[in-house]
């Protein structure tokens, strides 16, 4: 995958999440417990889509694997989410962060690779 559609998709989940979060308000009307959940779901997704945004920023290999684990973590929240509210947002998401997981994954092996190569030369 092309660093080009990496940042593409990172961009797209931000905007998620930030879509997400500001729609709190204006569907619950008020601060309450589940608008509270809402708003911290939208939270994670902004999290997690500017822990790419230092993954691709970053050449160290070694934060590449936990943010594979949270793209995955955050794909598995939005799968779960599918029964209970099945809207094109919920898919977007899911698409969006397990393919970032994927196009991540071969990147950290390939990088863990070269740098254990410059090592043992």
């Amino acid at each position: 995958m092309t660093r080009k559609a990496m940042w593409l998709l990172t961009s797209l989940g931000l905007l998620l999440g930030v879509l997400h979060l500001t729609l709190t308000l204006p569907m619950y009307g008020r601060l309450s417990l589940e608008a509270l959940w809402f708003a911290g779901s939208g939270l994670a997704v902004i999290c997690c889509a500017l822990m790419n945004i230092v993954a691709l920023r970053s050449r160290a290999p070694s934060g590449r694997w936990a943010i594979v684990i949270a793209n995955l973590l955050i794909a598995a929240f939005f799968a779960a989410a599918w029964p209970l509210l099945p809207s094109p947002q919920v898919a977007a998401g899911f698409i969006i962060f397990i393919v970032l997981a994927v196009g991540l994954g071969p990147i950290a092996a390939w990088q863990e690779k070269v740098a254990h190569r410059a090592l043992n030369s």
